[in-house]
């Protein structure tokens, strides 16, 4: 909210309830379609990707078609959702940890493969036919 404010409410003069309703349609989408359904999915790269859209369409539609036109509109919903977006990345991080219970995500593959001495290979025969 203290971005949107900043950018909105300081340099283009938006009234606190547009920039309260605005932050209350982000703040349920993102977490919602970012947090909840592309975070678990798609990593941490993938869920701040996701809020940077979301975050530059709602801004974008809301500043066309409710909030009266006196500011760059495309310029603002950029810088908000850049802003935010790089917010989003250490959130996101922390919502891995509290609400999913995972530290590191990705798998090391150097690691993983060294720690398998305890796998064995299989050899069998072939099953063929009888040759006539």
């Amino acid at each position: 909210m203290a971005i949107l404010w900043v950018i909105l409410g300081g340099f283009y003069g938006i009234g606190f309830g547009h920039i309260f309703l605005l932050n209350i349609m982000i703040t349920g989408v993102s977490f919602i379609l970012g947090d909840l359904y592309v975070l678990p999915k798609f990593e941490n790269w993938g869920a701040t990707i996701a809020d940077f859209l979301l975050v530059l369409a709602i801004v974008w539609l809301y500043g066309n078609y409710i909030i009266p036109q006196l500011f760059p509109v495309l310029s603002v919903a950029t810088l908000s959702a850049l802003l935010i977006g790089v917010g989003e990345y250490f959130i996101h991080k922390y919502i891995d940890r509290l609400l999913f219970h995972q530290e590191i995500r990705t798998v090391d593959r150097r690691t993983s493969l060294s720690d398998n001495s305890e796998l064995q290979t299989e050899f069998g025969e072939e099953i063929d036919p009888p040759k006539k």
